[in-house]
């Protein structure tokens, strides 16, 4: 019995798909080329087929070896058309609203929406490229956003890209190679211990001064200071409890865009204790008595007439009507606490203890903000020590 003879058109679409150990690449109906590689997975054993498309025969052929390679050199990844848009918006949305306070989510999506996905939401996850992230960072400087709001853009990207590695859709972080800009601090103003004074008499009038009051005796935040119960101060024994904070946040749902809520603090260092000067104590006992709040430990210390959370900005524009009765030059509340960290600096405090007062993680962070507050004589000290130490290791 004869044979069956090959079709020519066959025999040479086999000998195409067999050439130089390509794998099988073969032409389709259209005209464009298709390459196809099968990758056993190490760990299921499920054997997969993968695709790669081209114009040309060579192009096909090139992709298809440059998924060999990787997949010979372990950087092999499934390929996947999916948007960096849509996986920022799923990072976000199942990796970190739940382990963050709602306040820092609102602020990540609030970037992501306004400074990110408006740039780059379109690009395919695994064709982002640096400069793509760089592009987007540099945008944000040219537009005056500050050093820390770039920081933050740059968080987002890369940890929505951290956690893409670790799920073996992308190979590789390319936020690793971005050049970020240095972070720096707006200039502080605070206030000379002259102004504080008058500031405090010019408050005496108002109905919340033992709140302005106990911010120049302590140095918190304001979010911190309107988030105060009671049961976190004892006033017996002079200290306060940073439990909680307040702050307005964008509702992700819902009529209302914004909406105030109560969060733990950031980090360990802010949940801290601090002592209160005794005159300041004294204030609170008054006020809490005139107050009606002495039976009530879970009552906001400085709270609205229904004894619901004073909004924090309402708080901070009664703040700057007292300034422009003081005569005093118009600053952000933030001010104060600036002020506490300056006059105890100058006073002569360790920065090391100020850090520990105002609650920042890092050491660094303090230095950063007030090392031009620190006193001559200070630095005279250390450079002295440093000298006396020198001498007895030489």
């Amino acid at each position: 019995m004869m044979a069956k003879s090959k079709s020519p058109d066959k025999e040479k679409k086999r000998r195409q798909r067999g050439a130089n150990g390509e794998g099988g690449i073969s032409q389709r109906k259209d005209g464009t080329w298709e390459a196809r590689m099968t990758v056993t997975d190490p760990i299921t054993g499920e054997r997969k087929r993968y695709s790669y498309y081209g114009k040309t025969r060579i192009e096909a052929r090139d992709k298809l070896i440059k998924a060999q390679r990787d997949l010979q050199t372990g950087k092999f990844v499934t390929p996947n058309r999916g948007k960096f848009g849509d996986w920022l918006t799923t990072w976000l949305a199942k990796y970190k609203k739940m382990k963050i306070a709602d306040s820092t989510f609102a602020l990540y999506k609030y970037v992501a929406d306004k400074h990110i996905l408006p740039s780059i939401s379109t690009i395919p996850l695994q064709k982002l490229e640096t400069k793509d992230v760089q592009t987007v960072l540099n945008n944000m400087q040219t537009a005056g956003k500050s050093s820390r709001l770039v920081h933050l853009a740059y968080q987002v990207i890369n940890g929505a890209l951290k956690q893409a590695v670790k799920e073996g859709k992308v190979f590789r972080n390319v936020c690793d190679a971005v050049e970020l800009p240095k972070l720096t601090y707006k200039e502080i103003v605070p206030l000379t211990k002259e102004q504080a004074g008058t500031f405090l008499e010019a408050a005496k009038k108002d109905k919340y001064f033992p709140a302005y009051l106990l911010e120049l005796s302590s140095g918190l935040r304001r979010g911190e200071l309107l988030a105060l119960r009671w049961c976190d101060i004892d006033l017996d024994k002079g200290a306060l409890q940073v439990k909680q904070t307040l702050s307005r946040v964008v509702k992700p749902e819902g009529d209302r865009k914004t909406q105030l809520m109560f969060n733990t603090p950031k980090t360990k260092k802010s949940q801290r204790v601090i002592k209160i000067p005794t005159g300041t104590v004294n204030v609170l006992k008054a006020y809490q008595l005139a107050s009606g709040n002495r039976d009530k430990p879970e009552a906001l210390v400085f709270s609205n007439k229904a004894g619901g959370p004073l909004d924090p900005r309402a708080f901070t524009k009664r703040y700057e009507r007292l300034l422009i009765e003081s005569g005093l030059p118009k600053t952000s509340f933030h001010a104060l606490r600036h002020t506490v960290a300056v006059l105890l600096i100058q006073a002569g405090e360790k920065v090391k203890n100020v850090q520990d007062l105002l609650g920042h993680e890092k050491y660094s962070t303090t230095m950063d903000i007030y090392a031009s507050y620190v006193p001559d004589d200070e630095k005279e000290k250390t450079a002295e020590n440093l000298n006396a130490i020198l001498k007895d290791i030489m």
